[in-house]
């Protein structure tokens, strides 16, 4: 196994500086936090971390004579690391402070504090795994044959996992492994008459929700539009979130180039954390001098299947869904993209589909990328709220527009031996159309 060398410019001092003094520290974001909310320290909060690292770049920029007294990156890192990057504080906050650049230069700066070994795993992961569909079908041939021989059922039912918490939380969140139905680059749908859209299938959402694109595909047929499949590669999400931006370059110039070929006039996606880093490619790509111009076209052009079907009504349904349902936000649509009302007023349209209030909707699963496989015990408390909030709905259906948020409460409606079905919204839109 090699590794390509890390090479992530390290962010300015200053720039940083000047971001952190637009927090009031009024608090508005602690009650909207869910790690502040699950541990009640400040330290765990948008506000405290700010502070511990506004003055740490103070006490280095000052240069003291006692740097023992002063804060050191070390004692900053575990904090910042455990802030799930929901940005739900960014929602909230009145002073517009811009948490979420804030949080994504800090992660670069705390690169060299990481665990060498961990942070070379993870690169190789992000750059050689991710982006390579032939090892990730391989990877989903041999958890597909771990639960249709039985040997999943096996191991839950013996608890056998129960010797190594650790890995038996990593086991829960495998979902049922449905039986891939390929794409090959270049097919298209529907009238070529219609407007042209390029569907971004993505890396995990196409082999953990092959289907969910399927069903988006089948939707935008039947309201009129042409569905184009153009070569592209992971969105580089997880790498970008994670401040390794010399991977997140990397392939975001490879889909830019390739998507924008196919000439569409929408890209669209159905995964809030893909699709809001996609938006990103413009601030990822915005010194790049070949890519800056296309990555601002490619980000105008990049919206949400739910956003995309809002803006004018569904065509007919043919098929009634008398279904109870709640949506749960996920955070990198409602607070990332800013996509508030658009998917429940699609599922709105759909007959005999009825919609649920869900408390504090728009509130972390505890999901967050791969937060739930670093942070197990936080991640599983963050849950366990939102699974007594959807639960206490009643609803038949719950449904959510990204695969990390549909994995982690399969999850934990899973542990609760609760029969509710998770489902993509576009999904019940696309059965609307089965007839």
């Amino acid at each position: 196994m090699t590794f390509s060398e890390p090479s992530t410019p390290l962010p300015s001092t200053n720039s940083l500086l000047n971001s952190l003094k637009s927090c009031i520290h009024c608090g508005f974001c602690l009650p909207v936090c869910p790690t502040y909310k699950v541990t009640g320290s400040e330290v765990e909060s948008p506000r405290g971390r700010l502070y511990l690292l506004k003055h740490m770049l103070q006490d280095a920029k000052n240069e003291s004579d006692e740097p023992n007294e002063h804060l050191q990156p070390k004692q900053i890192e575990p904090h910042l690391s455990q802030c799930l990057g929901c940005l739900a504080c960014e929602t909230a906050c009145p002073s517009g402070v811009p948490y979420g650049d804030i949080l994504h230069q800090s992660q670069k700066m705390f690169l060299t504090q990481k665990n060498p070994f961990i942070r070379h795993l993870k690169r190789f992961f992000f750059q050689t795994v991710l982006p390579n569909s032939n090892l990730l079908q391989f990877g989903a041939f041999w958890l597909r044959l771990y639960q249709k021989a039985g040997l999943q059922r096996l191991v839950r039912f013996s608890n056998v996992l129960s010797l190594l918490p650790l890995i038996q939380h990593y086991e829960a969140l495998i979902p049922p492994i449905p039986q891939h139905k390929p794409f090959n680059i270049g097919m298209s749908f529907g009238n070529p008459e219609h407007e042209r859209v390029a569907l971004f299938t993505g890396c995990i959402m196409d082999v953990m929700y092959n289907s969910v694109h399927w069903a988006t595909i089948k939707a935008l047929v039947n309201n009129g539009y042409y569905v184009t499949l153009p070569e592209q590669t992971c969105c580089g999400a997880l790498a970008y979130h994670g401040g390794e931006d010399d991977i997140a370059k990397k392939l975001a110039r490879k889909n830019v180039l390739s998507i924008l070929r196919s000439q569409p006039d929408w890209v669209i996606t159905n995964s809030a954390g893909c699709g809001s880093t996609l938006k990103d490619y413009t601030k990822l790509l915005a010194n790049d001098g070949i890519y800056a111009e296309k990555s601002r076209l490619f980000s105008e052009k990049t919206v949400d299947i739910m956003a995309l079907l809002a803006k004018k009504p569904l065509k007919p349904c043919r098929l009634p869904i008398p279904q109870t349902v709640a949506y749960h936000a996920a955070c990198h649509l409602h607070h990332a993209q800013g996509i508030i009302n658009e998917p429940e007023n699609v599922l709105h349209q759909i007959e005999g589909l009825t919609l649920l209030p869900l408390k504090d909707a728009a509130f972390c699963c505890g999901s967050a990328g791969i937060y739930n496989l670093e942070h197990p015990e936080l991640s599983n408390d963050i849950l366990a709220e939102k699974i007594r909030h959807i639960e206490a709905t009643q609803a038949q259906t719950l449904v959510t527009g990204n695969p990390g948020c549909l994995l982690q409460i399969t999850k934990g409606l899973q542990e609760n031996a609760n029969p509710m079905r998770i489902a993509h919204p576009i999904e019940l839109v696309a059965e609307s159309y089965s007839k």
